[in-house]
């Protein structure tokens, strides 16, 4: 099953590819939502081959979950592969500059299942699809709101 949302952020490329790759946004909020992950070797940069391992609860079971950063092209591509529980995820983020202060993010989220239990919740997802795609919208726009805030505030001051 595939997602895919995109957003014009008016911002440069370069701030744009860097807010969004700070992954420490990403991980207060799956704390914030009961998960625990950690950053595997306490690594601080964003770099290809980084990973995280944790726990999240799904339907009331404990799942274990794990992320590495699969492919990284600077200012252009990340691809961050996970794997939650029986269930393989795909979190594909590209920034294509439309004009020196404009970067159009696009995500793709792909996920597949491996067990019957995996299988049962993308079915769910299946049926809230339009829902789940709000959700990507929002959580995207959030995002982009926030670098374009910042934008902002440098080039006024």
């Amino acid at each position: 099953m595939k997602f895919k949302v995109s957003e014009e952020v008016d911002a440069p490329q370069a701030m744009v590819w860097t807010r969004f790759t700070d992954f420490s946004g990403f991980e207060n909020d799956a704390r914030g939502r009961g998960a625990t992950i950690t950053r595997v070797g306490n690594w601080t940069t964003t770099a290809e081959g980084v990973e995280w391992r944790g726990e999240v609860t799904i339907r009331g079971k404990a799942r274990a979950v794990s992320a590495r950063v699969a492919r990284l092209v600077p200012q252009e591509l990340c691809l961050i592969d996970s794997r939650i529980g029986g269930m393989e995820c795909g979190y594909e983020m590209t920034f294509v500059p439309v004009s020196a202060d404009v970067t159009e993010v696009s995500i793709v989220l792909e996920l597949s299942a491996d067990t019957l239990a995996a299988r049962l919740l993308l079915q769910t997802l299946k049926l809230a699809r339009s829902r789940v795609m709000l959700r990507l919208q929002g959580m995207l726009a959030r995002q982009g709101n926030a670098v374009e805030a910042a934008y902002r505030k440098q080039k006024n001051a």
